[in-house]
């Protein structure tokens, strides 16, 4: 009779080993686990523990953890591939019925590949591939680097090297935009476009050459010399951008701390070797917490802001205008050429801007956002001049520092001059 008949009894393995062997003929023994898994047990695991398979999340077949019922040179079960998340999600949701729960999506840092970017406009692709034929040696991106770190004239050193190295059948000339918003043609390898010089949200005109009949065979070549000349602009352009957000403090659009202790002692240096005077003016406002606390910090800053407003009208153009705290100023006076007048003083008539600036302030109505700030204002400065206060910019300003304290000494709303005269106030209160 065959092992497999299915009218054979099952008999526990325990059993069937105490029996002879001539008696164990015929008969089918079960393991403890046998029916768990579904399959039937083959008579090679006769010895097999007692062990409860294990089962993983998902899966419908037990874990095989007794060595004895798997061997280890056995082929796998084949199955089919497997599947990624999204089509597994994909094939649940198409099969679910109406009224199970919806099957969720996978999150999206389950996606392994990224989505491609979009393709790049047409015409920045032709430019960039005219752009990687224009050879220019590593000369002229040393010395566009020098003229941007210079501050100097960025567009006509480039138009320089785009000349020299280059050959044009005329004079390049960078004409000035007319309409920024205009659409440009896209350019195509047949009908090149003009030779625009755009570099993302910056335009700077139209790059072209004095004979432009001539120029229609280099069109190739002018169209990378703009896009060159385009990128070199837009990086002048956002270093000047971000040396003006270093360099200016953000409330008052004055120059900012930083910049007043960089540029007092390169202004000295130049002083001793053209010989001209210096003079610097040190002010704050007197009780300025006062008004901040009773009135509040917008108000605050809408004082703050108007005071450098009139500085700068009450001051020359040349002169530097900085906010080096919170209620404290400074502004720089100097005259770099001889005087407008034969009988005129650098520091009188420096001094006269101070007092002029002080009466200024002390009748002027200030007002907020919210409306009219009562009350009147005054300030108080300090003012010191190099060669004959000081030497070097650090007693420069030590010495127009005590003379702000000073004046604080002498009642308030007082500009005080440092000199022979140090022991009166240059200007009495109004």
């Amino acid at each position: 009779m065959s092992t497999t008949d299915p009218f054979i009894p099952f008999v526990p393995i325990k059993s069937v080993l105490r029996l002879p062997p001539e008696k164990r003929k015929g008969i089918r023994p079960t393991l403890p686990t046998a029916g768990l898994s579904g399959d039937e047990p083959s008579p090679q695991h006769s010895g097999a523990s007692k062990a409860m398979p294990t089962f993983r999340a998902g899966e419908m077949e037990p874990i095989e953890t007794d060595p004895l019922r798997r061997h280890p040179m056995s082929p796998a079960k084949a199955g089919p591939p497997p599947e990624s998340a999204a089509a597994t999600a994909a094939a649940a949701g198409s099969s679910r019925a109406p009224d199970s729960p919806p099957v969720a999506a996978p999150p999206a840092w389950a996606k392994l590949t990224p989505e491609p970017a979009p393709p790049p406009d047409s015409a920045d692709l032709i430019a960039r591939k005219y752009a990687r034929n224009l050879k220019l040696p590593a000369s002229c991106q040393i010395q566009i680097a020098e003229t941007i770190l210079a501050g100097g004239d960025v567009v006509a050193v480039a138009l320089d090297l785009l000349q020299q190295h280059l050959t044009w059948p005329g004079q390049l000339q960078l004409a000035p935009p007319t309409d920024v918003t205009a659409a440009v043609p896209e350019p195509t390898p047949e009908a090149p476009a003009p030779a625009t010089v755009r570099f993302e949200q910056y335009h700077f005109g139209t790059l072209g050459c004095s004979n432009p009949s001539a120029a229609a065979s280099n069109t190739e070549q002018l169209l990378a010399a703009a896009t060159w000349l385009a990128a070199v602009l837009a990086l002048a352009q956002q270093y000047q951008h971000l040396l003006l957000l270093s360099n200016t403090d953000e409330l008052s659009g004055a120059y900012n701390r930083r910049y007043f202790l960089e540029k007092v002692p390169r202004l000295l240096v130049k002083a001793r070797q053209e010989r001209f005077c210096v003079t610097i003016l040190l002010f704050d406002i007197d009780d300025f917490k006062k008004y901040n606390d009773q009135f509040g910090h917008a108000a605050g800053d809408a004082i703050i802001r108007e005071i450098i407003r009139m500085l700068r009208h009450c001051t020359r153009s040349r002169d530097l205008v900085a906010r080096i705290g919170g209620d404290e100023f400074a502004v720089v006076f100097w005259d770099e050429g001889p005087a407008r007048h034969p009988d005129s003083q650098h520091p009188r008539n420096v001094l006269s801007i101070a007092q002029r600036f002080r009466k200024e302030v002390a009748e002027h109505p200030w007002n907020a956002e919210d409306g009219p700030i009562p009350g009147r204002l005054s300030i108080s400065g300090g003012l010191a001049t190099f060669p004959w206060d000081a030497r070097t910019a650090e007693e420069l300003l030590a010495v127009a520092d005590a003379e702000l304290l000073r004046a604080k000494s002498l009642g308030k709303n007082v500009v005080v001059l440092a000199g022979p005269g140090a022991g009166q106030p240059a200007s009495s209160p109004a």
